[in-house]
């Protein structure tokens, strides 16, 4: 029997126009989550508008929630935009059994959000 593979964690910036795409891969977790939120946090000083695609993101637990909520809070104090692309699954899951969904705005995918 073979041992299931763990996706691993990555972050991969791409700017697009005056935005700051974050594509996350893997788990959010508690080792995870503050690699997650400075990216956020530094993209915000970089770009207007910080996209965070968490399209190919296995699992986000409460430090990824925590994570989010707080690069968004610094962002809004920075007049900075956040927004998700985030599909059905999990992590869409976990962000409306929470009501974090209605603190975002999310988008299903990339084209539904005219992100390329």
């Amino acid at each position: 029997m073979t041992a299931p593979t763990e996706t691993q964690f990555t972050i991969v910036e791409q700017h697009v126009g005056r935005r700051a795409v974050l594509a996350v891969a893997g788990e959010v977790d508690m080792d995870t989550a503050p690699e997650l939120q400075a990216a956020i946090e530094a993209a915000g000083i970089r770009a207007f508008e910080i996209w965070v695609d968490l399209s190919e993101t296995t699992f986000m637990d409460s430090s990824g929630l925590h994570a989010l909520n707080a690069a968004r809070a610094q962002l809004v104090l920075a007049n900075r935009r956040l927004a998700l692309v985030c599909p059905d699954g999990p992590v869409l899951r976990v962000l409306a059994l929470t009501g974090l969904d209605e603190m975002f705005e999310i988008h299903g995918s990339r084209p539904a959000a005219n992100v390329a």
